[in-house]
């Protein structure tokens, strides 16, 4: 509620700020700084804005100065640029209202990211979520930029938050591991988070690959198996922390199903595992819905159908044929739920 990141990229090595306010002709400045340093060495930048007012709309420009030569005892800079203003607003803890929007499984597919855009453009919204197999595979950084500004520029990132949330197909290729650096999670958060938006209470878990360790497609470089602990604990501690106590609706996120028709019932399950480690602390969570991914089959799964504690959909994609994407909305007390194909066409509504 009271905190942003701006995160933008550059060409060539320049200094760069953020001017924001809630007037354009009153603003505020804010800068990378490391340790005491301007960040200039690399041409990615991250500008955490601070002290904000909840649930106010702030405007914000990001500026840049050439550096055309940066050494010890000399400097010199060229072209300074800034971009037009882009605006966001703040969640506060009384926020009553939103509409959130969660994709899926769209595989840089140009023509699902564009059919879903132009859906997306019809339906006012205060936020994104990708939720997974949005941004596979990442050779090099070029390619997962691109990837990212894509996405961006199709739902309108600069003024839209964009949540993204890894699938299993972002954590394969040579620049997976590089992609962490493209994102910001906030302060202490990492790929697994919680955030509140008004009286809603979002949680994002992620176990990363569908296959067990010892697989060919691993070759032996990941081990999840800590990382699916860590998120044991912090599903406890989310469970049993004020803000989830107090929220009035919660929504579980995550790629991979906990629980789906299609699972393979033996050992090598990796959603077993999972289950086993966070069953304790999810059967005690009360959510009003969970939102997945993963099996490109839409499917909606009403409570303890396949032993789930709380309903669960599952999202379609990647073709234009089975691509849908879910709506979350508050209005007051009401909480709507419903899943749109490409069409536009409502497949599945609840108001929970």
């Amino acid at each position: 509620p009271t905190e942003a990141s701006v995160m933008f990229q550059s060409t060539c090595s320049v200094q760069s700020w953020v001017e924001y306010g809630t007037d354009t002709l009153q603003l505020d400045y804010a800068r990378q700084l490391v340790g005491g340093q301007e960040a200039v060495h690399d041409a990615e930048h991250r500008v955490r804005l601070t002290g904000l007012q909840p649930g106010a709309t702030y405007y914000y420009r990001v500026g840049v100065r050439e550096i055309t030569q940066n050494k010890a005892y000399h400097k010199e800079f060229g072209r300074e640029e800034t971009t037009p203003f882009h605006r966001f607003t703040l969640p506060a803890d009384t926020t009553t209202h939103f509409t959130a929007l969660v994709f899926n499984d769209m595989h840089s597919m140009k023509a699902v990211e564009q059919a879903m855009g132009s859906l997306a453009d019809r339906i006012p919204h205060d936020f994104v979520v990708f939720n997974g197999d949005c941004l596979p595979e990442p050779a090099d950084r070029a390619e997962a930029l691109e990837a990212i500004h894509s996405l961006v520029r199709t739902f309108h990132g600069a003024d839209v938050p964009c949540v993204f949330v890894r699938g299993n197909h972002e954590i394969r290729n040579a620049y997976s591991s590089g992609m962490l650096s493209l994102f910001d999670y906030g302060p202490g958060a990492t790929t697994y988070h919680a955030f509140s938006w008004g009286e809603t209470r979002f949680v994002i878990s992620e176990w990363r690959e569908d296959k067990p360790g010892n697989t060919r497609v691993d070759y032996g470089v990941n081990d999840f198996s800590e990382f699916r602990r860590e998120q044991a604990g912090f599903l406890s501690r989310e469970a049993s922390g004020r803000a989830f106590r107090k929220a009035r609706r919660r929504v579980l996120i995550h790629h991979i199903p906990l629980w789906y028709s299609k699972e393979k019932k033996d050992a090598s399950s990796v959603s077993g595992a999972c289950r086993t480690l966070w069953s304790p602390a999810l059967s005690k969570m009360a959510f009003d819905i969970s939102v997945n991914a993963h099996t490109h089959e839409f499917e909606v799964y009403e409570k303890g159908q396949y032993g789930n504690f709380y309903p669960m959909i599952i999202g379609g994609g990647p073709a234009l044929d089975t691509a849908t994407f879910t709506v979350i909305e508050k209005r007051g007390k009401v909480f709507r739920v419903k899943v749109l194909n490409v069409k536009g066409e409502v497949l599945w509504e609840r108001v929970i």
